[in-house]
């Protein structure tokens, strides 16, 4: 067996595995542990609440993955079992991860806790992962499963969360709401896996992940956008290189919509400039190859607006619209780069996601109303800088400006409506 550490991954032969969630048993200050699963699309998204295996869904519908029950031992360790089967995973399924969730206490309470990979065909222990740096966390993204060229492999992730079950799988799109009940094939019985010695393996280089184009929302009237400025014919501006220029029509007052558009690689930075060519305001700042994005800008109005572009000999297009041009946030979008939605419904919880594809993995989002007298008048909706950038913060009510300002990679977004105004019954224990 191959003990692996935090970010590690391995190839994972075989069509059929086991795997066991292992930590203390509960009592004496040690609170219940629960085992889950989630099948998750190419976009880091389950396709809906069946993709869920946990107490109260414990086989999936296809019978790819199941729990298969709980195994103790005379050391006072516990496992929850589950079993995946590759044969049955749908195309459409690129990753599975196994998670462990707390409800009545965190995980710096929860001593041995470990995720333990055996092969059922052979019973050969291919993969162990230890967790050793949990603290106030009351849910754990342990591990994953992962197509790759073809095959399957196996990373060792240790992300925690402080939102337990329900929080971690909302962020990965789970509603929340009774589903369904589908067939399903009873649970097969499991035994404990014996405890061998372990060999320490270095953590490989973590695989990129595929990239996918996310074509840009297309453009529509809408009514609550007008609240933003008044309509005015679009202005575009096509040019190469770093350049100053100063828009010659007529621009109302309000907030404005920037396309930005540049072909090619390196950086590239667009800003508006003020009294004195300083600096004003970022409309695109970034390193993405053949970057399409989308800003808000304040204008008073008072002076024709000048721009800054910042590139290296790549050709760019610049288009400035009005508010109403803007494409509507729905329950949820998703992109790549800069980008501008509208919000129209009430009050709620935004979740965002980002899956960075370069080091800066930061992710930012502001929420402007109609009432923005201002480029730094605005409500913060994500904030993010970490390895797996992830958020969950109040939405106010519509109308709002949703603009993602900072997203060097893919990311969505998702409309919840607030916990205290749900039902609990998907939650609830069985």
């Amino acid at each position: 067996m191959t003990e692996i550490v935090k970010g590690g991954n391995l190839p994972v032969p075989g069509q059929a595995w086991r795997i066991a969630v292992v930590r203390r048993d509960a009592g004496d200050g040690v609170p219940e542990v629960d085992a889950s699963a989630l099948l998750l699309d190419a976009s880091g998204r389950v396709r809906g609440d069946g993709d869920l295996v946990f107490y109260n869904q414990p086989v999936h519908a296809s019978g790819a993955v199941r729990l298969t029950g709980q195994v103790r031992d005379g050391e006072r360790r516990v496992a929850d079992w589950l079993e995946i089967d590759t044969e049955r995973v749908e195309p459409d399924v690129q990753r599975i991860v196994i998670t462990a969730s707390s409800e009545h206490g965190t995980f710096g309470q929860v001593p041995g806790l470990h995720i333990r990979t055996v092969s059922a065909a052979t019973g050969e222990q291919l993969a162990l992962y230890e967790v050793d740096d949990a603290s106030t966390e009351t849910a754990f993204l342990l591990g994953e499963f992962y197509r790759r060229d073809g095959a399957w492999k196996f990373r060792a992730v240790g992300q925690g969360y402080a939102s337990g079950l329900v929080g971690l799988a909302e962020d990965f799109g789970i509603v929340g709401d009774d589903p369904v009940e589908a067939p399903v094939e009873a649970p097969r019985p499991s035994e404990p896996a014996p405890l061998p010695g372990v060999t320490k393996l270095p953590a490989p280089e973590l695989p990129a992940p595929a990239a996918s184009e996310v074509p840009a929302p297309a453009a529509g009237a809408s009514a609550p956008g007008r609240l933003f400025g008044a309509d005015f014919p679009e202005y575009t501006k096509e040019g190469e290189g770093s350049q100053v220029f100063t828009v010659d029509v007529p621009l109302p007052p309000g907030l404005l919509l920037v396309d930005t558009e540049r072909r090619g690689e390196g950086y590239f930075c667009v800003q508006s400039l003020e009294e004195g060519d300083k600096y004003g305001y970022s409309l695109a700042n970034t390193n993405l190859k053949n970057f399409k994005g989308r800003s808000v800008l304040w204008f008073d109005g008072k002076v024709p607006l000048r721009l800054r572009v910042d590139d290296e000999d790549n050709k760019w297009k610049i288009t400035i619209r009005p508010g109403s041009a803007v494409a509507k946030l729905g329950r949820g979008a998703k992109g790549r780069g800069a980008d501008v939605l509208l919000h129209t419904g009430p009050a709620g919880e935004l979740l965002g996601t980002l899956r960075a594809v370069s080091d800066h993995e930061y992710f930012g989002v502001r929420g402007y109303g109609p009432a923005t007298r201002g480029n730094h008048d605005y409500t913060s909706l994500a904030n993010v800088a970490a390895e797996h950038p992830r958020s969950r913060e109040p939405l106010p009510a519509g109308p709002l400006l949703v603009v993602v300002e900072s997203a060097e990679g893919d990311w969505t977004l998702e409309v919840r409506t607030p916990k205290e105004q749900r039902s609990g019954g998907f939650w609830r224990r069985g």
